[in-house]
């Protein structure tokens, strides 16, 4: 009962949005991604075979400007729930901001639920978000967005991104403590940017959690690429060891015919707290027969460090409007 009165709710402010992107030139938009895939193979036995059509993301985006320099944003995201589940894509809040531009030094004041300095550069340089999440967002090494207040901004071949957030993501907090988050990027040239990037996680009982990162990324007129090398400590508190999860990603993409690329990716994360070390490789090909509209058949192979390899093929679609 809640679902639904949550889900008429939406629905009834996305239709107010919709009127009044018309009646006051506001901007609605969004973009969508889903797969028809098939496992080959599978650490478990029971989902070998397994197949099905869904949508893996939807996004319903609405822009507005308030006055000269300042405007907000609302986003709704929903997710396939997974096989067996049961469940109905249900929305929730992605963003909700408002900006305040050049406002402090030049830079951009964001105020509210907005996006993260974690993995901005990288994804933006892998350019296949609906083909699988960057290293540390596939980790779940961080959040792509979290309430708290941020600085953005750019000075000659030189970038920043500070936030102070809750550190709770999408969620409502859950103790005391605030996150604290920045990204220093440089472009040696237009096309390549080098960053460092780290954050603080002050958590309660001494369990604070802090990510170190650098990237180097290329975007040109025809190859991108780029690799990524974290480490990330969780502490442990009061009793026991730290853990220390550390990896890299090294990723790129091609022109190989007329509105056709080749993509490949590989990672590789470990673990000392479990002593692994999981690998993903992916790889693909992506035909745009029109504009905004994405065809992707790829491969995507999970290799963890005991058991067998879990191998899907993937008809993965993405489209925006």
């Amino acid at each position: 009962m809640i679902n639904r009165i949550t889900i008429y709710g939406l629905l009834l402010f996305t239709s107010i949005l919709a009127k009044s992107a018309q009646a006051e030139n506001g901007k609605l938009s969004g973009y969508m991604f889903g797969d028809y895939y098939y496992i080959a193979s599978s650490d478990a036995e029971e989902r070998e075979g397994e197949n099905a059509l869904k949508f893996r993301r939807m996004y319903l985006t609405y822009d507005k400007s308030i006055d000269e320099g300042i405007s907000t944003r609302f986003r709704l995201e929903a997710s396939d729930a997974g096989l067996g589940s049961g469940k109905k894509m249900v929305p929730f809040v992605k963003h909700a901001y408002i900006k305040w531009g050049r406002y402090l030094w030049g830079g951009d004041l964001y105020i509210g639920l907005s996006g993260t300095p974690a993995w901005a550069h990288a994804e933006k340089a892998w350019g296949y978000r609906s083909i699988e999440k960057t290293v540390l967002d596939l980790n779940k090494i961080g959040s792509s967005a979290d309430i708290g207040v941020s600085l953005k901004g750019k000075s000659g071949r030189l970038s920043y991104f500070a936030m102070v957030g809750n550190g709770s993501g999408q969620k409502s907090e859950d103790d005391e403590g605030k996150k604290v988050y920045g990204s220093l990027a440089f472009n040696v040239i237009e096309s390549v940017v080098l960053e460092g990037y780290a954050d603080y996680n002050f958590r309660s009982e001494g369990r604070s959690e802090n990510t170190v990162k650098l990237f180097a990324g290329y975007r040109g007129d025809e190859f991108n690429g780029g690799v990524e090398l974290f480490s990330r400590t969780n502490e442990s508190g009061t009793g026991g060891g730290d853990e220390t999860i550390s990896g890299f990603s090294i990723f790129g993409s091609q022109p190989i015919a007329e509105k056709t690329k080749a993509f490949a990716r590989f990672d590789a994360v470990q673990s000392d707290g479990e002593d692994v070390t999981d690998m993903l490789t992916i790889a693909g090909i992506d035909h745009s027969p029109r504009s905004n509209v994405h065809w992707m058949p790829n491969i995507y192979i999970e290799m963890p460090d005991t058991g067998d390899p879990n191998i899907q093929g993937r008809m993965t679609v993405y489209f925006k409007f």
